[in-house]
């Protein structure tokens, strides 16, 4: 089994960034009211995105950026409960086309954007060390 080796200086970045990323995904919510949950499907998007770029530029993050960024804020502003509650809402209205829509838009975009973000991110990288 491997050893988990953090700290209590680690465990505050993640929490810290887990408090980050939670409070702007409520933010983004406030005010929307709309039959396709649109902010839990950006929010998602844009999470998969950021982790992404993070993903393919970690070897520039020390390991409390990764804490912080990866593990805290992308993992407390993308949300799987609220994404599942909303379909499972959609469902029970017999929306099942919409329903549909916001388990596919988020998942298709969401591979999209890191498909295309993560090669070109590693290719300026390799750019810049060779």
């Amino acid at each position: 089994m491997k050893r988990l080796d953090f700290n209590l200086t680690d465990i505050l970045y993640i929490g810290l960034g887990g408090m980050l990323g939670s409070l702007l995904r409520w933010f983004a919510g406030i005010g929307f009211e709309g039959v396709i949950p649109v902010p839990t499907i950006l929010v998602n998007v844009l999470g998969a995105a950021a982790l992404g770029i993070l993903y393919a530029s970690q070897h520039q993050l020390h390991l409390r950026g990764k804490y912080l960024y990866m593990v805290g804020f992308c993992g407390s502003f993308t949300t799987v409960s609220l994404f599942s509650h909303e379909t499972i809402q959609l469902l029970m209205a017999d929306e099942w086309g919409l329903a549909a829509i916001n388990i596919l838009l988020p998942v298709i975009l969401s591979l999209a954007a890191v498909a295309a973000i993560v090669p070109a991110i590693e290719k300026a990288v390799d750019r810049r060390h060779s």
